[in-house]
Parts: structure tokens; C-alpha cells; sequence
């Protein structure tokens, strides 16, 4: 019986404080996942990148610390569609190591996308070649770490903010540098406008005399045709393809470092942000005055400001037709980003959780009627109320996400298609409305929703599983609604058969009232675990031979085989593959696996030569002898791996025991019943 452990909502409350502090102490005071949305404390340290959207693809970093993604392109191979939500994680996504810390991407237009995530161990990119890093970089579509993919001394742990926009990468570390990775010179902010290598990391110029690195910057946002940073002195630069300075001049490509922009006059900038495309650019501003200010291209009515001239110098974004009709009371702003196809629209989300759009609505993205139409500023697009309290906004190329309050699916607009709603279907159609009913349900950190809400079990079932479910918030009951299982009172699963499908409530009473979230894990979905049938294990001569047979095997992996001196601590000294196609059986299957003197490393400290011989003095009760054949014991390594293992000693009694790991393709882990090698 295996027992699978899933991360439940009691580690919500601190997951964001542990990701602020695993790495390095100064990773504390650079980060903090919770400071975002409507629950934004300190504008320096503002988490933008809770969910991120392309143009139909989704990256949402849980509160409970799991990363979700879903929609087109993001699955490993980078050419196929998550349908629904699914883990960050190397059972997935295989090759991934390391803790999670970043993501970005870049898309233009569908089934254009490439996708990036920092770990501890560096970076890892899968999606469309070329639409966020160079070709030179990747040499597939599928997931894979790029060699050298962060800055000469710059450490996963140094960076603060990873942002994706088309065909540029950049960076901010923690002490305020900035970093770009782009396949057009004058993004990188090192004074060129053509020449240098895509493939390279440039920290970013200011263009002022001795042109110094640009420094003490809190923000880092942009669009493909320019990039902005806010410092913490409240100033903003710019540079880029297309860059406006705010002075009252019209664009520029000039701006090929880092060039201080004309800002409001006494704003104080809360958030920074960009739309565009590579040969147009709008910039935000949201104040800590609650105003949102616009500059820069405006044929879509992206500036908010009810019209659709250029504007050289800061206009504030309207709420109505009259002079002093300002939108006012704003807590978070979401324009398109990271796309560049060409939907120039964006989101505002005021304190009291209402929904301001503007701008472009193509594909239906902003939920207003008419499809590529350009809209002024409106509050409750796509069918919300005034009684809708939404907590979370993020606008994408062809898509725009809410989180509603006492909801746990989150709400979805434009363009539906390869999985980008998140309902598991492969449909191409448009959402005109924020559709709550078909989506996943998510428990975004910074924006949890408050509603009872059971995620779905990812992974492969099997009978007799014991699973410990997701769920958020805490202090809900559960009840097992029907099916082979049976359930605690704290979640924990346990699965007893497959005859039929199992359903799980979820029920709290709490500030939203008393919600209930249902999951179900279908009969089809259970498989019955791989059934061992004969095991031996012989010493002889000098090899050490063990064997086995399945006679079924579901969605298996592999077989690691362990060795112990006691019976109890066991350590791995080799793996065999699963024979069966695609890891499924039902027939029997025999296993056999070798270890021999020839290599180099050894085995629980002896060698089976040593062991053999000690086991046979032993057995004639003569132990000096046997303890001259531990001192000059040499080592053994499986003849079928070359896997690491750790050493350790025999103990005196000459005994070997033996046990197989069996592993399923999600990393879920069956053992065998322990037996002991026998001399030969």
C-alpha cells in the first residue's frame, strides 16, 4: 500500500514566508509572492508574476507553493496542450531539478509560444523555438536546461523578478541590476542598434555621461517594443525598439540605454507596465494616489483617456466623458505584456474589487461585445456585477483571467481554445462572458478566493493508495459521497477498489458563507498496482543475482533494487527499466539484475567476494578470519546501472537483504517484501 502525500492548505499560511527565505537570507527581503493584488503592503517588493498569460497559455503559482500551467504548447514536448491545470514539476516535465522560483514567457499570435522556469538549478525553457529565446539557445522544442542561462555572477537565488515579453528575456536581481537576453540589439540597453549576440546576457546602461549600469531598480516590466524600470527613488527609464521619455516628443529608436522618462508631476509610482508590439508601445503608471496614467501609442484607445491620439506626454486614464472623470481608487493594473500579436488592452482592478477594461478586445479578450472593437475604460466587463468582488486580474494576448471572491474557479474571457480555459476540452470557440462554471479551480498566493475549494488528485491511482488531498481553506469537513474508499476527518484517502467511480465533498462555513467543492477520481482512472510474483536473490561466486516476475504492471516506470546490512535501512544500488510497452502489462514479465566485482565502487562497504567468503568462515565459526576479509574487502557496483549510491557497512553476521522499489511515471513508489540473499 502506497501512501501518496499531497501539500495541503495548512502550509498556505507560510508557504509565502519559506519562499521569501530557502535560498539565501537576502532572498527574504527581495521577494514575497503574498504582496500582490489587493493585498499589496510594500511597492518594492511587488510580486507581478502570480499568473502569468500569454496569448493562450496560463502559469499560476499556488499558495500552497505548487506552480500550475496550462494551454497551448505547454506540454514537455513544447508542441502539445495541457487541457487542464498541471504541475511544475519533473514527473511532468522530466529533466526539471531543482525548487522552483521563476517563470516567464513570450508568445506572438496562436501556437506561437515559448515558455522559461528558474530553479535553484538554473534555467529551463520548452515552447516554440525562437518566440522568447534564440534559436541558438535550444535545440528542440522540448523541455531542457540552457547551458549558461543566467549572467556571469548572477545566482538563481540573486534574481527578483524574471520577465518574459516576445523575443527578450530580462532579469532584476535583488540588488538592482538589470539583465537582458534579446534577439533585437536595442532591448539590451547597451547603447547598440544593431550587432551583439541573441544569445548573450547584457546588463542594462543608463545613457547619461560614463554611461553607469543601470541600478537600484525595484520593477521591471515592458512589452516586445520597450522595456521600463521603476528605481526606488520613484524615477522610471525606458529603452527599447520604440520608446517614448514622456518629454512631450514622439517615439523614439534611439533609446538604445536606459533613458530617464518625464513621470507625473508629484506621482509616486506603485506599478509600472507596458502593451504593445515590436514597433508600438503604451506605458502605465499606477500611483500610490489610487490614479492609473497612460503614455505612448493609443490607436486602440489603450491610454484610457477616450481617445485615440498619440500621446507624447502623461494623460490620466478616464472613468467618464467629463473633465474630471478620472479613474480613481486603483490597486492593480494588468496590461498584455508578453504577447505581441497586437491586443493592446488592459485591466484595472480597483481596492473595492471592481473590474476596469480598456483598449483593444480582440478575440473578445476584455469581455465586451464586439470582437476587435476598441473600448474606453468600463468597470464590469464580460457579464460581472456590481456585487462581484474580484481579487485578481491578469490580461493576456487573446485572454483575460479573474479571481472572484468566494469562488474557487477562477473566471475566463476571449479566446478559448488548446486548453486555455482550463475545462479540459480541445474546443475553438469565444467566451464573450467571464465563464466561472467550466474552469479550474485555483488558490492563487496573493488571491485566494475564500470559497471551500478540493483540488483535483493529479497522477496515477492506484488501489490501495492512500492519498492526503488538497484542499483550501482549512477547517472545512469532508464526506465521501460514494465509492471504493474510505476518508478521515483530515482528508486523508484511502482507495480500496476500482469498480466504480469515488467522489470526494469538500464543505466550509466561513466568510463566504458555506461553500462546498467537489472532486472525482474516475473507476477508468485506477489502475491496479504492479503485482510482483516470484523474487530470489543468489550470491554466486563473485556476483550477487537477483530476480524477479510481474504479472501486471500499470503505467510503471522502473525498479530500483536496494540492499541493507540489517534488513531495515536500505540503500539503492542499481534500477532496471520497466519492460512492459508504455509501462502497462498483463501478462508476466521476468526482471533480472547483476552485480559484479569489476566496478569500482562499493557496495555497503564489502564486496560480494568478502561477503561470500565471511559468510562461509562464519558459518564455521571462524571470525578472525572473517574480520581480515573486512579489512581487505574491496567494492561491487550494479553491472545494469550506473547509479550513485551511498556507502555503508556489513554488518558481522555476513547477512545481505534485499528489496525492489517499484516507481510509477509520477514518481509514486510501491516496495517489495524484504528477502535475504542466499550463498550459493
Amino acid at each position: 500500500m502506497t501512501r501518496r502525500t499531497i501539500t495541503s492548505a495548512v502550509l498556505t499560511a507560510i508557504f509565502c514566508v519559506l519562499l521569501s527565505g530557502f535560498s539565501r537570507t537576502a532572498q527574504a527581503q527581495c521577494v514575497n509572492c503574498g504582496n500582490s493584488f489587493l493585498n499589496v503592503t510594500d511597492p518594492n517588493t511587488i510580486d507581478y508574476d502570480n499568473m502569468v498569460s500569454l496569448f493562450h497559455s496560463t502559469f499560476s503559482r499556488q499558495a500552497n507553493g505548487k506552480v500550475l500551467i496550462w494551454g497551448e504548447l505547454t506540454k514537455s514536448n513544447g508542441i502539445s496542450n495541457n487541457l487542464t491545470p498541471v504541475e511544475l514539476n519533473s514527473t511532468n516535465y522530466p529533466g526539471l531539478t531543482g525548487q522552483i522560483l521563476k517563470f516567464a514567457g513570450g508568445s506572438n499570435s496562436k501556437n506561437n509560444a515559448q515558455f522559461v522556469v528558474l530553479t535553484t538549478d538554473g534555467l529551463f525553457a520548452w515552447g516554440k523555438q525562437g518566440y522568447l529565446l534564440s534559436t541558438n539557445l535550444t535545440y528542440s522544442a522540448s523541455f531542457q536546461q540552457i547551458t549558461n542561462g543566467l549572467p556571469s555572477g548572477v545566482s538563481p537565488a540573486d534574481v527578483k523578478m524574471l520577465f518574459g515579453t516576445y523575443e527578450t528575456l530580462a532579469l532584476l536581481t535583488c540588488n538592482g541590476n538589470v539583465y537582458v537576453l534579446s534577439q533585437n540589439a536595442r532591448m539590451r540597453g547597451v547603447g547598440a542598434s544593431s550587432g551583439g549576440s541573441s544569445s548573450s546576457w547584457y546588463q542594462v546602461t543608463q545613457g547619461t555621461t560614463g554611461n553607469p549600469a543601470l541600478g537600484n531598480v525595484v520593477a521591471l516590466r515592458g512589452a516586445p517594443g520597450a522595456l521600463m524600470a521603476l528605481k526606488s527613488d520613484g524615477t522610471v527609464w525606458t529603452w527599447g525598439r520604440e520608446a517614448y521619455a514622456g518629454d512631450g516628443n514622439g517615439s523614439t529608436s534611439s533609446y538604445t540605454r536606459a533613458t530617464q522618462m518625464t513621470t507625473p508631476s508629484g506621482v509616486t509610482p506603485k506599478m509600472i507596465g507596458a502593451t504593445g508590439t515590436t514597433s508600438r508601445t503604451s506605458y502605465y503608471i499606477l500611483g500610490t494616489n489610487g490614479f492609473v496614467y497612460s503614455l505612448g501609442a493609443n490607436s486602440y484607445r489603450q491610454l484610457g483617456d477616450r481617445s485615440t491620439t498619440e500621446r507624447t506626454s502623461w494623460v490620466r486614464v478616464k472613468s467618464g466623458s467629463g473633465s474630471n472623470d478620472y479613474l480613481s481608487d486603483v490597486a492593480w493594473i494588468s496590461p498584455n505584456e508578453h504577447d505581441a500579436y497586437g491586443g493592446s488592452g488592459v485591466n484595472a482592478l480597483t481596492n473595492s474589487g471592481t473590474i476596469w477594461a480598456w483598449g483593444s478586445n480582440d478575440g473578445r479578450m476584455l469581455g465586451f461585445s464586439v470582437d476587435g472593437g476598441n473600448y474606453n475604460p468600463t468597470s464590469n466587463p464580460g457579464g460581472l456585477t456590481s456585487s462581484d468582488k474580484i481579487v485578481a486580474v491578469e490580461t493576456g494576448g487573446h485572454t483575460s483571467m479573474t479571481v472572484k471572491k468566494c469562488s474557487g474557479r477562477f473566471g475566463y474571457v476571449g479566446h478559448r481554445v488548446n486548453g486555455s480555459m482550463a475545462d479540459g476540452s480541445t474546443s475553438d470557440v469565444y467566451e464573450p462572458n467571464y465563464n466561472f462554471l467550466q474552469t479550474a479551480f485555483l488558490d492563487i498566493c496573493g488571491a485566494s478566493s475564500g470559497a471551500a475549494t478540493l483540488f483535483p488528485v493529479q497522477g496515477t491511482v492506484h488501489v490501495g493508495d492512500q492519498i492526503q488531498l488538497d484542499y483550501t481553506p482549512v477547517g472545512g469537513t469532508f464526506t465521501l459521497v460514494s465509492g471504493p474508499a474510505t476518508l478521515t476527518p483530515q482528508g486523508l484517502l484511502s482507495v480500496q477498489g476500482r469498480n466504480a467511480d469515488i467522489k470526494v465533498k469538500y464543505e466550509v462555513s466561513g466568510e463566504c458563507g458555506t461553500t462546498s467543492s467537489e472532486i472525482t477520481i474516475n473507476a477508468a482512472d485506477i489502475s491496479l498496482p504492479v503485482s510482483l510474483d516470484k523474487m530470489s536473490a543468489v550470491i554466486r561466486g563473485n556476483q550477487l543475482q537477483v530476480n524477479f516476475t510481474t504479472l501486471t504492471e500499470q503505467n510503471n516506470s522502473h525498479f530500483e533494487i536496494e540492499a541493507s546490512r540489517d534488513g531495515k535501512t536500505f540503500v539503492k544500488v542499481g534500477a532496471v527499466d520497466s519492460k512492459a510497452t508504455n509501462g502497462n502489462s498483463a501478462v508476466p514479465i521476468s526482471y533480472e539484475f547483476g552485480i559484479s566485482q569489476s566496478a569500482a565502487t562499493g557496495l555497503l562497504g564489502l564486496s560480494i567476494a568478502a561477503f561470500a567468503l565471511g559468510a562461509l568462515l562464519i558459518n564455521r565459526r571462524n571470525k578472525w578470519a572473517f574480520m581480515l576479509v573486512l579489512v581487505l574487502g574491496t567494492g561491487i557496483v550494479g553491472s545494469s546501472s550506473c547509479t550513485k549510491r551511498e556507502d555503508a557497512t556489513i554488518d558481522t553476521n555476513g547477512k545481505l537483504f534485499i528489496r525492489i522499489k517499484q516507481v510509477d511515471k509520477d514518481g509514486t513508489a510501491t516496495y517489495s517484501k524484504v528477502i535475504q540473499a542466499v550463498q550459493e
